[in-house]
Order: C-alpha cells, then structure tokens, then sequence
C-alpha cells in the first residue's frame, strides 16, 4: 500500500538577492562532485577552481534570471519559491545545512563506490558510444554469464556526478547473484539535454543487446533525480520500435525521486543558468515525461512494471511530480506503483542502496526473485 506524506510548505523570498543567495547555498556544495577525482591532484585546490569557475557562470551576471525564447517569463517571487523547491539539500533534515548535507553524500557515495571496485569482480570503462563518458562498468562480472542484470543511472541534474562515484548499490546486488551495470553519460552543458536523451537511447540498446548475447532473461534499470527523468525519456516508441524483441528482457523499472517536469525547471538560475540545458519552448513539454505517451508499453502479459520512489523529506514539487508520474503511467494501463519512504531525503535514499535490507534494494532483490527461499 503506497504511503504518502505532505511535506512542509516553503517560504516566500521576493527579492533577487536572495534568489542568487539560495542558489549558492544549496546548488554549490555540488561542485565537489562534478567529475571524478584525479590522481596526483589535491582535493581543496580542485575544489577552489570549480568554485571560481562556477562563479563565473553563476554569479557574475546580473539581470534576468534566465533568458528564454518566448514570453510568460515567471515573476521573480515564483523563481524564488522554484529555486528552492528544485535544490533538493534544501530539504533534508539530517544536517544542520544543505552544505553538509552534499559533503556528507560526496564522501558517502565516493567511499562506498571505491571499496566496491577493490572488493568485486569487475569490468570497467565499456564503451557504448564514441563520447569519452559514454560507457558502462560491470560489477560481478565473475558471476554466471546470463545471471540477471541491474542497471543503474545516476543524478546530478544532468551536468554532476559520474559512474565512478555511482557504484553504491552494486555490494548487495552483486552478493545475492545480480550482475550490476552502471551507466556513465555526457554532461551538459557539453550537450544539450534533449541531445543527451538521445544519447541514453544509444545506451538502453546497448545494454539489452548485452542481455541478449549473454542470455540474461531479466533486466531491471533504475534512475536517480535526474536518472529517473533519462529513463522515463529514453522508453518512448521510437525506443522499443527501434529495439524489437529485446524490449521484453526489461522487467522492473524503478523511478527514484525523479525529475518530470523541465517546464518550471528551465527557470531556475541555481540548475539552468544561461539556459544551459537547451530547454526551449518548443522542447520543454517533449523532455517532460509527464507528457508523454506510454501506451505503446501495454502488453497482453502486462510484462513491464514501473515503481516509483520519492522521499518523505523530498521537496514538495519532487514529491507532486512522483505522484504525478505514477498516476500517468497507470493512465496507459501500465502496472504502477508509488512509495513514499519515510525519514529519508533525496540523497540516502539512494546512499541506502548500499545495504541489503534497505526497502528499495530488498524490492530490486525480490523483482529478481532473490528474496525467495
């Protein structure tokens, strides 16, 4: 039975000040994850240099808070109450600020990641497009050649993060027999994002072609915040049209405290500065998976299933849009369904896919039948 819970409401900011104020408190803290880390290089002194640089595209303009294409531009009191009901640090209550809560996931999800390739059977850096973050690494790759195989898309809005730092649920997968695949992507705004939907395609093919070369009979994928908005976006007919009969390896699809919605999004300096993703009028309702159509997902069987995942202590526009994008799917006739967890926030819901008795990695376990006795 689902759970759902009304978070607190947020407060009003009317002044563009403030509007620059939240986006540095809460959208800063990520810079300490954008890219891997480099060998030889000191963790302060790169920190430093993205802080300089992401001042300089954040914080050394004035003016409109975002420039787009065509008229309705929102009021600032609205951008101010969008700023930081999509900066997600804003809402947890495990720290004291949204900055400890970022160091505190960079170093949780860094450690973990490393420890799992220094312990697990791995096969890294599998390229599946020309582009240098386009590839996947293999955790488990001892396991039987068609044991089942999870997939996992990481968040970081589209331009953070990478899947070296996104290896923390392969542990308790790997243990129970899964076979783990983590998928790297380009980052905007070296590619616009309706570009890098394109791109996750490319990468959805590759990974059922290499379920069916292998024999694997069940693929499950799974995304976070912006992961989530890939993989809503990448399962569009031209998708499945384009990978036939593979298309029925895919069993579960999970949707973690994902982004459906890019119309309010685009506005935001703190995630779309400059426009930076390439939302326009006339592609924001077509990167929205709100608005797209999922019927060509039904089947006799009823195969497919999706869950959607959000956190009790996500924001009130992070929740709406969980709750909003279940009930879309179940518009198609798709088996949906929604949780709500509690006492978690936007980021250990995802750290906690590290232990096996989390309820998320126990349902990604039990849709494999791995919790079968």
């Amino acid at each position: 039975m689902s759970i759902r819970i009304v978070g607190p409401g947020c407060r009003l900011i009317t002044r563009r000040s403030a509007v620059l104020w939240l986006a540095f408190v809460f959208c800063l803290p990520t810079l300490s994850y954008q890219h891997r880390p480099s060998v030889g290089v000191d963790a302060p002194e790169r920190t430093f240099k993205r802080l300089g640089r992401f001042s300089r595209n954040n914080f050394g303009r004035v003016g409109c808070p975002a420039r787009m294409d065509g008229p309705g531009q929102p009021t600032e009191e609205t951008i101010a109450v969008w700023e930081k009901q999509y900066s997600p640090s804003a809402w947890s209550v495990r720290f004291p600020t949204a900055r400890e809560v970022i160091d505190y996931h960079v170093k949780f999800v860094t450690d973990v990641s490393a420890r799992n390739r220094e312990t697990l059977e791995t096969r890294l850096d599998i390229e599946y497009s020309s582009g240098d973050l386009e590839k996947v690494d293999i955790y488990g790759d001892n396991l039987p050649e068609d044991a089942p195989l999870f997939v996992y898309i990481h968040g970081g809005y589209w331009q953070m993060l990478d899947k070296e730092t996104s290896a923390y649920p392969a542990k308790p997968l790997v243990d129970r027999g899964v076979r783990v695949m983590i998928v790297g992507y380009e980052l905007c705004p070296s590619v616009t994002l309706e570009e890098l939907v394109r791109q996750i395609k490319v990468a959805g093919e590759f990974v059922l072609n290499y379920a069916t070369e292998h024999g694997v009979k069940h693929v499950s994928i799974a995304g976070h915040s912006a992961g989530g908005h890939l993989i809503a976006s990448m399962l569009d007919e031209e998708f499945k049209n384009a990978v036939g009969e593979e298309f029925n390896l895919l069993k579960d699809v999970y949707l973690i405290s994902g982004v459906y919605n890019v119309q309010e999004l685009r506005y935001t300096t703190s995630v779309n500065r400059d426009n930076l993703l390439g939302i326009t009028n006339s592609n924001a309702r077509k990167l929205s998976p709100l608005y797209a159509k999922y019927d060509h997902l039904r089947s006799p069987d009823a195969g497919l299933r999706f869950h959607v995942y959000v956190a009790q202590h996500d924001s009130d526009v992070f929740r709406q849009m969980s709750t909003k994008m279940n009930d879309h799917l179940s518009s198609f006739g798709l088996r949906s369904d929604l949780r709500v967890l509690p006492d978690l926030d936007h980021f250990d819901i995802v750290e906690n896919l590290s232990k096996e008795d989390h309820p998320l990695t126990k349902a990604v376990l039990d849709g494999f039948g791995k919790l079968q006795k």
